[in-house]
């Protein structure tokens, strides 16, 4: 087997692919956010509507809100971190698939993948995802590219050495 081509990921391919890393990272400070802003109105308001209670305790509430509404900004924040990745990341790669192994190469260097440190294969919508043996590493091969003819000989080689699972992509 001898697969080559050359891509650009766009950033929109790392979106797709982030999303649940970038719900999983933003979901804290999106639920603390969520749970403040309802606390302190309902605190806020109480203290404001109820006669001998100071107007500090009114304050604490609206020290909530705020705090909740901080947190919800900072989910957005690591929402977006998570998916965008840096520019060099969609620069133009030649790819270099064979018997022995997966190469990747830009003009700032070159990977090789040799076939005996993959542990497993997932087929995704728009990539193949692979995780080595050692050290959790994984890299990905984009399919879009991919003739229907070098992906059905990719996708042989691969169940063929018992590679591919078929469970649908989680993150560890």
């Amino acid at each position: 087997m001898r697969i080559e081509f050359t891509y650009a990921r766009p950033q929109e391919y790392f979106r797709e692919q982030r999303t649940q890393a970038g719900r999983a990272a933003a979901a804290p400070s999106l639920l603390g956010g969520v749970l403040l802003i309802p606390a302190g109105t309902a605190w806020g308001l109480t203290a404001l509507l109820s006669t001998g209670i100071k107007d500090e305790l009114a304050l604490a509430g609206l020290a909530l809100i705020l705090i909740g509404i901080g947190l919800c900004i900072r989910a957005h924040d690591i929402w977006q971190d998570e998916l965008t990745v840096p520019a060099s990341w969609c620069t133009p790669r030649d790819w270099l698939i064979t018997d022995e192994a997966l190469e990747s190469t830009t003009p700032i260097g070159s990977t090789t993948w040799n076939w005996a440190a993959i542990r497993y294969a997932v087929r995704i919508p728009h990539a193949y995802f692979f995780r080595a043996e050692e050290g959790g590493r994984s890299f990905d091969v984009p399919r879009e590219p991919l003739t229907d003819e070098q992906e059905q000989a990719l996708e042989t080689f691969l169940v063929e050495r018992g590679m591919i699972i078929d469970e649908p992509f989680r993150t560890r």
